[in-house]
């Protein structure tokens, strides 16, 4: 049985039916871009109010979604008493997409990048008018946003305050210029490593010293397992002192800080030092200049003991070797150790402003867990 031969009628029949399927199929693809904004920020919005105390906001959504991602604009988290003047959290733009690198070693994961993020912490009187924080609920709205497993986070141009609205005068003491990026999270490359995972930081510390903060770790350990290495330079003590006059009632008129700290975590257990180091240490102290007696003499007892606890020969003040160390069930500092350190360095030997880079995971009494469970 011959086919019958398609007449040129059907043939433009055929032709307007493909053609208006065509135009209709782009048509829904269109509608579904515009609108697709709209749909997401709703559901984004939906998300954020369900943190507990804390009420949220997003201006808007945009999408890219040549590279797989969608971006939110101008989020604020706020205290919802509304007794706090600022928010917790707030963000230009967070950026959440498909982590294309990722790909070539067989994994489907995320990546999160936060645009001038800024966290402000707020001391007051009563709970209603502080702001410390938020409870683990916040990684779930995280989850629910980016259902895929996030294997990187950066931080770009971040700032994190700590304020007191309260106090006299009022406090604002911050990080400024965090950079940040957490790399490898879900151990998707380099997996026989110990410490797949790395943090980086550098940022600005009181608006004059300089904060580096250099992580390795192994996330997906049930028990913490990490070695941590921080520095923290050049920090002008005059930054600090809308604090020491509200806190400590007396004034800064000179001196530096210095901040080197690493610990070691792993079995349970973790093990390490903080070394905080001052300079040139120098505090009003004339009796005009302080608002009554009792702050004069605070202000000349300050001074008399950094005075007393230096190391004149390398012009160093108040300066010591604080031990970290015990188990994540009982963390034990010691307080003593720390006196000591400072006894030690005034009249005996000086720290060295520096890193000691003596610590490692491999370093951890693997005993200190079962003496913390006995």
């Amino acid at each position: 049985m011959e086919k019958e031969t398609p007449t040129p009628a059907k043939k433009r029949k055929r032709k307007r039916i493909i053609l208006w399927v065509l135009v209709a199929f782009v048509a829904v693809l269109v509608a579904v871009r515009l609108y697709l904004p709209t749909i997401v920020l709703r559901y984004v919005n939906k998300e954020i109010n369900t943190i507990p105390g804390y009420q949220g906001h997003v201006d808007n959504i945009s999408m890219s979604l040549w590279r797989g991602a969608y971006q939110i604009n101008g989020i604020e988290l706020n205290k919802v008493n509304g007794q706090v003047p600022v928010p917790f959290f707030s963000s230009q733009t967070i950026d959440l997409s498909l982590e294309w690198a990722a790909l070539f070693h067989g994994a489907i994961v995320a990546k999160i990048k936060f645009l001038d993020p800024t966290i402000n912490f707020v001391n007051g009187p009563t709970a209603a008018s502080s702001q410390s924080g938020m409870d683990s609920s916040w990684i779930q709205v995280v989850r629910n946003l980016m259902p895929l497993d996030i294997n990187r986070v950066d931080i770009v141009n971040g700032e994190v305050h700590y304020r007191d609205f309260t106090s006299t005068p009022k406090i604002d003491i911050f990080l400024s210029n965090i950079n940040a990026a957490a790399t490898n999270l879900r151990n998707k490359v380099d997996k026989d490593k110990t410490l797949p995972s790395t943090i980086t930081v550098s940022a600005t510390c009181f608006k004059t010293g300089n904060l580096s903060l250099d992580v390795a770790l192994d996330p997906l350990n049930e028990v913490p397992t990490f070695e941590l290495k921080e520095k923290m330079k050049g920090v002008q003590l005059t930054e600090l002192n809308d604090f020491t006059e509200a806190y400590l009632k007396f004034k800064i008129i000179g001196g530096t800080m210095e901040l080197y700290t690493e610990v070691a975590a792993a079995n349970g257990a973790f093990d390490g030092y903080t070394k905080p180091l001052f300079h040139d240490i120098k505090v009003e102290t004339n009796i005009k200049e302080n608002k009554n007696i009792w702050h004069w003499l605070i202000a000349n007892g300050t001074q008399f003991v950094t005075n007393i606890f230096s190391n004149h020969s390398h012009n160093q003040q108040f300066a010591t070797r604080i031990p970290i160390h015990g188990t994540f069930k009982s963390p034990k500092p010691d307080s003593w150790a720390a006196i000591g350190g400072i006894l030690k360095n005034a009249f005996i030997q000086a720290l060295t402003p520096t890193l000691d880079s003596t610590l490692h995971i491999s370093d951890i009494d693997r005993g200190s867990e079962t003496e913390d469970k006995q």
